[in-house]
């Protein structure tokens, strides 16, 4: 409480009493204990809790999924796309299957500036050679993104800037172009993302408050072609197919779960655990300054002084950064979750580089989290129940070992040793477990009804989940490691 009034804009009365409400778990926890020393079934009493400690904030999120309501617009609200500028740090056109789709849907979204910030001067040429043509099939409405959305001819008002930043580091490579950003708003997006058509009329009323500072979309995975490899035997080509959807359903099923996380938290208490850098909008003044680059560009992990200089700068976790800068500085974050407020992107892909995305983002979570929970301390009194459902969730939830810990203590409980039908009792918690895990998943097996047979019902998935948290564990002790998985780029120049 004493650390809350300290920082600026310090809770009011009732929300300083609401503290006490950090205790709850802690109380939990005593009770059970208690509980189980006087209990003649103590293993029954620690399945109990299990299952409380486990599935509690399941039950909260889907609560709050429902009453989340998204910003809509109004007759006052001044803020349009003429007042956007969207950056695009690139690492250039080459290998991107989505690049053409990416730049026609942001210049069919209106804004007054589109600047692609690249890493070389290569880069840059390419983009510069791509644009001419794109341009051309835009004006024709003969871009697969106007076809496939029926949009026909589009004349573009949009200025384009192509600028070198000579760095291969997003970080960098955003900052460099904040001085051609002379609007309101500011729009971050990732070269593999693409945009509804109305994309920036769907999120932009979130700025209709004055408070809201940052907003985050709705994410969704493209869908990839699975063909048949005409050169290889039935079997082996069978199973590529399989393992290719595989891959990008999981992609799909990532960001479809975050997409679930972020809708509960921002109804529950205007929290989220991170607005996706992928596409995100935000308060051009908030980042316009030298305070906010100088300590964008110098994050360091475990940083104490001259004596332990601890790892930096930072390349990766860019989006975690702002997302607690902004709360820091009193802001408050939206999320626009609906269809016209979607970016899709490609994850998932086949040859797999999906695994190391995994070590990247679960990295981020043990790097971002510890620092927000311990060191900034605001979403203490700002996002307390995301702090519970979210925060400190992420960095020990592994659900091989807390599923297993569940069934192996049901297994030593007086119920299931006196029972006479302890198989249809421990094949009851077993589905149970499995179908939890339906909750967040839901929306992608409701729009691929055979991706839910084939990754579902044949446990592919459930089994990625399991792997999962090895890698989790793995990646605790490997936090340090700063690399940006999943993409190869060359040296920092």
């Amino acid at each position: 409480m004493y650390d809350a009034h300290r920082k600026p804009n310090p809770p009011s009365f009732l929300g300083t009493v609401g503290l006490f409400f950090h205790t709850i778990p802690s109380a939990f926890l005593l009770g059970m204990a208690l509980s189980a020393q006087k209990a003649d079934d103590t293993a029954f009493v620690w399945f109990v809790a299990l299952l409380i400690f486990r599935y509690w904030r399941t039950v909260v999120n889907i609560c709050f999924c429902f009453r989340y309501r998204i910003a809509v617009p109004t007759h006052d609200l001044k803020i349009t796309s003429d007042d956007c500028t969207v950056i695009v740090p690139t690492v250039g056109p080459q290998g991107n299957r989505s690049y053409t789709e990416m730049v026609t849907a942001i210049l069919v979204n209106q804004p007054t500036r589109l600047i692609f910030s690249t890493n070389t001067n290569s880069a840059a040429d390419d983009v510069r050679a791509v644009l001419p043509t794109i341009l051309a099939d835009i004006a024709k409405g003969l871009t697969a993104y106007q076809l496939q959305h029926d949009l026909g001819s589009i004349e573009v008002a949009t200025e384009i800037l192509v600028l070198s930043a000579n760095v291969s580091n997003k970080r960098q490579q955003v900052v460099h172009a904040f001085q051609n950003v002379e609007t309101e708003i500011l729009v971050m997006v990732d070269d593999t993302a693409i945009w509804h058509p109305r994309f920036l009329a769907a999120t932009l009323p979130a700025f209709a408050s004055d408070k809201v500072g940052f907003v985050g979309t709705r994410k969704w995975v493209k869908r990839l072609p699975r063909a048949r490899d005409p050169s290889a035997t039935f079997a082996v080509g069978l199973w590529k197919q399989y393992i290719t959807g595989f891959w990008n359903t999981v992609g799909g099923l990532y960001l479809v779960r975050h997409n679930f996380e972020i809708r509960a938290t921002n109804a529950a208490d205007g929290g989220v655990f991170c607005v996706s850098g992928r596409s995100s909008l935000i308060r051009t003044n908030i980042v316009k300054n030298t305070l906010f680059t100088d300590a964008f560009l110098n994050e360091y992990v475990l940083r104490f002084g001259d004596r332990f200089p601890g790892w930096g700068p930072v390349t990766a976790d860019d989006d975690n950064f702002m997302t607690r800068w902004v709360i820091n500085h009193g802001w408050n974050v939206k999320i626009q979750s609906s269809k016209e407020a979607t970016m899709t992107t490609t994850l998932g892909t086949y040859p797999i580089k999906f695994p190391e995305q995994c070590k990247r983002w679960s990295r981020s979570t043990f790097r971002q989290n510890p620092i927000a929970i311990l060191i900034d301390r605001t979403v203490w009194v700002k996002w307390p129940l995301t702090l519970w459902t979210t925060y400190f969730p992420w960095l020990y939830n592994a659900a091989l070992f807390w599923d297993g810990l569940t069934v192996y203590v049901l297994m030593h409980t007086d119920l299931y040793a006196q029972s006479t039908h302890r198989t249809a009792m421990l094949c009851g918690l077993v589905g149970f477990i499995w179908t939890t895990k339906l909750v967040k998943t839901i929306p992608w097996f409701w729009a691929y009804p055979m991706d839910f047979l084939l990754y579902f019902v044949i446990p592919a998935y459930p089994l990625f989940a399991y792997w999962h948290s090895l890698l989790k564990v793995y990646t605790a002790f490997t936090f340090w490691d700063l690399a940006w998985s999943g993409r190869k780029l060359p040296k920092t120049q």
